[in-house]
């Protein structure tokens, strides 16, 4: 059934003089308190003109083609951006958890890739027009609760893998900070500018939509920031470039052991271009490339996955409503240099780690199959690997 027929749009009701939880969108967790995101405030002070969302009210964000739509499903109002749309979902017809879940299958995320508008990647969305003419799979409401109820049921699973992963991440940075210090504090070693070990640039920001290829067959993978995880590319929701696109775009070409780094969202996720995506390109990330024999790749991403990392980004985007990177900020940071031997130590512990992580990953497939096995494929946001 058309998208058209099961939502309609809401009346814009600003915030004015009231006082409502701020809700924040992401691309991995859907609709979220601001407050449980980052540990301050990263909304505009004034917030009197931010739109009043409803539970089970469709949220519209951007860039759309990365999943950034999303039901709002907490049990009061909470404002979010005045860039945002909303829509009113006629829960006579369609669930709204299940309407969540197919926004996200691979067809719908398909379409919006096709159908995107906007010249720069991180602001790609759809027309009005173009998002309610998109097809959803409509089965009747009963079975529409039946996958909501297996899918609920999974994700409990999944949550406790995406925990147990976690704990992984954080027991690799606080080796990274025993082991190297922190810059800020009283560093161990001495420090330089990542412009000084790296060349630093971006990937395809304009209109990266004229290299799409219609199809993956002879065509090349684009990084965009749903394939980067800190230390660890997702291998899922691609798109792909034409040859001669990414040779029109050749400045941002991969190679083997480039760093890249998300610029919006969840600014400074870093992982490292392994031997087999070389001749990739990447879309709206910063690409970091080692020229110093003294630095691997892999001690400048985790610099960037750290916590010391993330402080500053926050610090930098205080005041904006959602998280950028800026580049030349970038360029400026100052980071710890130790010895090679002593970065090697560091890698060969999160080699270490990265083999328990690999077990969990094993297990959140499984879970993916149950999902992709209950009449629709929406693994989404929840995909962890």
């Amino acid at each position: 059934m058309r998208l058209g027929e099961l939502i309609s749009k809401a009346k814009a009701e600003r915030c004015g003089d009231r006082s409502f939880p701020v809700l924040s969108m992401t691309m991995h967790d859907g609709i979220i308190a601001q407050s449980e995101r980052f540990k301050k405030a990263i909304a505009s002070k004034d917030v009197s003109s931010y739109k009043v969302v409803y539970p089970g009210q469709l949220v519209v964000g951007f860039p759309i083609d990365e999943g950034v739509i999303n039901v709002q499903g907490f049990d009061e109002p909470g404002i979010m951006s005045p860039a945002y749309n909303i829509w009113n979902i006629d829960a006579s017809i369609i669930f709204p958890d299940y309407l969540d879940l197919a926004l996200h299958g691979p067809g719908c995320m398909a379409y919006y890739a096709d159908k995107m508008r906007g010249t720069t990647a991180r602001r790609r969305t759809l027309t009005s027009d173009s998002l309610t003419a998109m097809s959803v799979p409509l089965p009747d409401i009963n079975q529409q609760k039946h996958i909501v109820g297996i899918f609920d049921a999974v994700r409990v699973q999944m949550n406790a893998c995406r925990h147990q992963l976690s704990l992984l991440d954080d027991l690799v940075k606080s080796r990274f900070v025993e082991m190297f210090g922190d810059p800020a504090a009283s560093p161990k070693f001495e420090t330089c500018r990542v412009e000084d070990i790296a060349d630093v640039f971006v990937g395809v920001v304009v209109k990266p939509k004229q290299y799409y290829a219609d199809d993956s067959k002879n065509a090349v993978k684009a990084f965009r920031s749903l394939n980067v995880g800190e230390m660890h590319i997702r291998d899922n929701d691609w798109v792909y470039f034409t040859q001669e696109g990414n040779q029109a775009a050749s400045k941002s070409i991969l190679k083997s052991g480039d760093i890249l780094i998300v610029r919006s969202g969840y600014p400074g996720t870093s992982c490292i271009v392994s031997s087999e995506y070389e001749g990739c390109n990447a879309i709206d990330l910063i690409i970091a490339r080692i020229k110093d024999d003294g630095v691997l790749p892999e001690f400048l991403a985790a610099f960037n996955n750290s916590t010391r990392m993330k402080d500053l980004i926050e610090r930098m985007s205080v005041g904006s409503a959602q998280k950028h990177f800026n580049v030349g900020f970038y360029k400026q940071v100052e980071i710890p240099l130790p010895p090679i031997e002593i970065q090697r130590e560091y890698l060969a512990f999160q080699h270490r780690v990265d083999k328990s992580r690999f077990v969990v990953q094993q297990q959140v497939v499984k879970y993916n199959d149950v999902i992709a096995s209950s009449g629709i494929a929406i693994i989404g946001r929840d995909e962890l690997v």
